[in-house]
């Protein structure tokens, strides 16, 4: 990176690397120099410890460049970051994708003056995009500390959404993930409370120019008549979904304050199946919540395995200061990562048996490299013949699955 430039460094979750986006066009857009803004995220204590490491990093590789310091970490422990001698300013969580928060020193967070990013200009790099239409959580869940960082939830008003996409597709994008905190409370601070079904149904009605749809990680308390009908019914709509789950226990669950049971995620994963079969489904699961015990988390284990998620994000429980999680009797921390390791081993083989069902078959791809692309289904494909890179990039081909590796499909065209 030359002496002049700026440059964005993303931490965490799917909405901070849209807004990383948005701050990386308005860098260049002002022609703002030698800045380096880095988006933090607090979802666990290492995530925090990750952050400041890149802080620190970033102050050492670039000695003469400003620090310019936002997202979940640095707004739920501003006196941890603001007192770091290398960073010049916090932007507060609400203002990082507002141009003037880059030209001003620190602004103080404010209430209920949250406003939607315009969307990135199309780059010739990018071949899907992401629309963010929902901020912020209402819900309190024991373990989590989101809220307090992104705030309560405000949803982009249903006639801005159907603009969005329709410049989105303008731009030439073939694949769109709609995205934000928790995308499924969607429509509860707007009048008439339209949800994200009722949404998704006018949007595939209005626009016949859509080709690929996805939904970032939802709640499953929340999937109502609507969103289920358009997910057995719209095959735009990709056969992926991933859950944000937390546990595969009951009992868990109900100490969590979440609003599902075990049962609700196998119904439903069975009831889309029966009528799109090629659907797969992921989760987040947290590892060593409070009071978990063997029997608990061999739950979790039980649970991906008969729904076969194809994509799992295992979370070691981090106890967050100001949450009730924080205040129940823990897990030893021995006794946490034994389980990540056991988790992430027993993932490992399950994934590898459903992949060796997809050799020898052909898979629809949005073809965005030949290192990484995704079925349709949300498999990672790695495509071998490197010289056609340039004419089908963001092109949504055919391709045969030929093998393995690690945990990518390879495949030919």
């Amino acid at each position: 990176m030359s002496k002049n430039t700026s440059k964005v460094i993303n931490l965490g979750c799917r909405l901070n690397y849209f807004e990383s986006e948005v701050i990386e066009n308005i860098l260049s857009e002002k022609n703002l120099k030698n800045k380096i803004v880095i988006n933090t995220c607090a979802v666990t204590n290492q995530a925090v410890q990750k952050s400041l490491r890149e802080i620190r990093r970033a102050a050492r590789k670039f000695p003469d460049h400003e620090i310019i310091v936002t997202g979940c970490a640095s707004q739920v422990e501003n006196d941890t970051f603001k007192n770091l001698e290398y960073v010049s300013r916090i932007i507060d969580n609400k203002h990082k994708t507002k141009s003037t928060s880059y030209e001003q020193n620190f602004n103080k967070p404010s209430k209920n003056d949250y406003e939607f990013p315009a969307l990135p200009k199309f780059s010739k790099n990018r071949t899907r995009s992401t629309l963010q239409v929902q901020q912020g959580c209402n819900h309190r869940c024991t373990f989590c500390i989101i809220p307090f960082g992104r705030g309560d939830a405000v949803s982009l008003p249903t006639e801005e959404i159907l603009q969005r996409v329709d410049n989105i597709i303008a731009q030439g994008y073939k694949e769109i993930t709609l995205t934000g905190v928790d995308i499924t409370s969607y429509g509860e601070d707007l009048m008439g409370k339209p949800k994200i079904g009722s949404v998704l149904k006018r949007l595939f009605k209005t626009n016949k120019l859509i080709k690929r749809l996805r939904l970032s990680s939802i709640d499953p308390a929340e999937i109502d008549d609507d969103l289920l009908e358009i997910l057995k019914s719209e095959e735009k709509l990709m056969p992926h979904l991933h859950f944000s789950l937390q546990s595969g226990d009951n009992l868990i669950l109900k100490r969590m304050k979440r609003r599902h049971n075990r049962e609700k995620i196998i119904e439903l994963c069975q009831v889309l199946k029966q009528v799109r079969p090629q659907f797969t489904f992921g989760a987040d699961l947290i590892v060593g919540f409070p009071t978990e015990t063997d029997d608990n988390f061999n739950n979790s284990l039980d649970l991906i395995e008969q729904c076969n998620f194809t994509n799992v994000h295992f979370f070691p429980f981090s106890p967050k200061t100001g949450t009730p999680a924080s205040k129940m009797p823990q897990v030893s921390r021995k006794k946490v990562f034994e389980r990540i390791e056991k988790a992430r081993s027993f993932f490992k083989k399950l994934l590898k048996e459903r992949m060796k069902k997809k050799v020898g078959k052909s898979a629809s791809i949005l073809y965005e490299s030949d290192n990484k692309s995704y079925t349709d289904d949300f498999f990672k494909v790695k495509v071998i013949q490197k010289e056609i890179y340039k004419e089908l990039v963001g092109e949504i081909i055919q391709v045969k699955i030929i093998g393995i590796k690690d945990d990518y499909l390879i495949a030919e065209v």
